[in-house]
């Protein structure tokens, strides 16, 4: 158990900043974590919460309470099952410190057991505040007595177990019995395509139920024949045990629930004794005809000027490599699925219909609104995408490049910069453009929303550059990691959206209370856009310069 859990701690410390980084940056980590927990956190699990506790109300009069919170568990044990492929294939095969453990008087089920542990405990964060804020929204509708909460607790800790456990076999046999995965390239493809159809499927099936406003919701949800619910109780079971443990406090359910847990566990790591050290011999970083590609690259970049040639490798490092590519550039071109998703979940009573109707006929606070939703989904879109908050985690153990090449610090920042904004602001000026031809507000204002969604990228590019500045995290065993590890990438938009809340929210609120009409409100947008711009610009010109020379 000791050796255990001194390799829980030592792999958790690997993808976490040092102690020397916390200590350097104690202050600036204390106030990030609080906007982050009180800028994303709470907000979002005030929202979960919010919505369980509306639905079961309406559950609850018609004797399925139960049904609501049984289908969020199991969304988000689906969710947590398809993104945790991705984490686990990476910790399991294709991360660096398995040449290190391998040597080692270690058992496979060890060199397992607490590489799924701390996966769990580092991917699980967002999932656990997700998790409770269903319970408590479903405990509170219900009137449940205090001792429940107990339990949820408990299932928050324990529910990600099953769905983890159930990639962790997956991943092992699908080592085992096939020869064509051998490359961590091949997995960030093959997991972000899988990603990638979960929500082309979930979009479809939405769309074909005809739309889910509340009433229709409640009745689907609460249909007894429910087929949907009924085939995902197939596959996590554990879950209507944990549920029904919770609202009829009965210690069977909870013991089966337990004993679930305690079987998947015991199944992945009766596997992982019989099979790892067999699947994870012959791994490779990357592919060899990625390698081959990159050194027929080298004469080509030779012949270049340095800061052609800089752009060139920013763009190929991200197109290049599947798990940049998968979670910085992809994002660009799917987000409007998730608008299309919210669309159909609106049913016949979509707010969307009301607002398209309110643009077409010029309403002033609609057009406002639409604007306002420009800079703000710009702002988010590029600041979750983390090519600028990543700009200099990236570089990795060839940081030092940065200082001996022959360009300047900030030539460097601006060639980064670039790169962000053409990758993020090309998607935003096509959806953009498109969106105001189809709601045809006419030429000038689809010009000003182009300007407001182009300097809202440009904003949060610089922004994203000089948060990475502060504390980049340069020690990571594969590109994954340079992500998930990388705490600049979550402060980052936590801020930024902080900051574009309190511009769309202080420019609506104006628009209401005083006589200022919508034009004007959206020059003085401009105006406050391009103030924010210069000083992100000035910030990475003064202060990242400086950061990246003491680094």
């Amino acid at each position: 158990m000791s050796i255990y859990l001194k390799l829980v701690k030592a792999l958790i410390a690997a993808v976490e900043p040092s102690s020397q980084e916390k200590k350097v940056n104690k202050v600036f980590y204390g106030i990030m974590g609080a906007i982050a927990v009180f800028g994303i956190m709470l907000p979002m699990a005030f929202f979960v919460g919010v919505i369980l506790y509306s639905l079961t109300g309406e559950l609850l009069k018609v004797g399925s309470g139960q049904n609501g919170i049984e289908m969020f568990l199991q969304l988000v044990s689906v969710f947590s099952f398809v993104f945790g492929l991705n984490v686990i294939f990476s910790v399991f095969y294709f991360s660096g410190d398995i040449e290190n453990l391998l040597p080692l008087p270690l058992k496979p089920y060890q060199i397992i057991a607490s590489k799924f542990t701390a996966a769990l405990i580092s991917e699980s964060i967002m999932e656990f505040i997700i998790i409770i804020a269903v319970f408590a929204g479903y405990i509170i509708a219900a009137g449940l007595p205090f001792y429940t909460w107990i339990i949820a607790v408990f299932g928050m800790l324990t529910l990600p177990v099953v769905p983890l456990a159930y990639c962790a076999v997956i991943c092992m046999l699908v080592m085992l019995l096939t020869g064509f995965i051998k490359s961590k390239d091949t997995v960030n493809k093959l997991t972000g395509l899988l990603t990638f159809l979960v929500i082309i499927g979930l979009v479809i099936i939405v769309a074909q139920s005809g739309g889910l406003d509340t009433q229709h919701l409640v009745g689907a949800i609460a249909d007894p024949n429910n087929a949907l619910l009924g085939t995902m109780n197939l596959i996590f079971p554990q879950i209507h045990w944990l549920v029904s443990a919770t609202v009829n406090n009965t210690l069977v359910n909870l013991l089966f629930y337990i004993g679930y847990n305690v079987l998947a566990i015991a199944a992945f790591m009766l596997i992982a004794q019989a099979v790892y050290f067999k699947t994870v011999v012959g791994i490779n970083g990357s592919s060899r005809s990625r390698k081959r590609s990159m050194e027929k690259e080298v004469a080509s970049l030779r012949s270049h000027r340095p800061s052609v040639t800089y752009f060139k490798k920013e763009f190929r490092i991200l197109f290049r490599t599947p798990a940049y590519f998968m979670n910085c550039v992809l994002i660009n071109l799917i987000w409007p699925l998730f608008l299309l998703l919210i669309y159909f979940l609106q049913g016949k009573t979509n707010f969307l219909e009301s607002f398209i109707y309110g643009i077409h006929h010029g309403d002033q606070e609609t057009v406002l609104l639409y604007v306002l939703g420009i800079s703000a989904v710009s702002v988010l879109v590029t600041a979750a995408n983390s090519i600028a908050s990543s700009a200099l985690t990236r570089e990795g153990k060839h940081f030092a490049f940065m200082k001996y090449i022959p360009l300047s610090y900030m030539a460097q920042i601006n060639i980064k910069a670039l790169v962000s904004i053409i990758i993020s602001g090309t998607g935003m000026m096509i959806y953009v453009i498109a969106a105001s031809l189809y709601l045809n507000i006419g030429i000038k204002l689809m010009v000003f929303c182009c300007l407001i969604s182009l300097l809202s990228v440009i904003f949060a590019s610089y922004f994203g550059i000089f948060m990475d500045s502060v504390n980049p995290k340069l020690i990571w065993d594969n590109e994954l990691n340079a992500l998930r590890g990388n705490y600049n990438i979550f402060f980052n938009m936590a801020l930024a959206i902080l900051l574009e809340g309190i511009i769309c929210g202080g420019s609506y609120l104006i628009f209401r209370f005083t006589g200022i009409g919508s034009i004007m409100m959206i020059l003085i947008l401009l105006i406050l856009l391009m103030l924010l711009t210069i000083i992100s610009y000035l910030l990475c010109r003064y202060k990242a310069t400086d950061n990246i020379d003491r680094l």
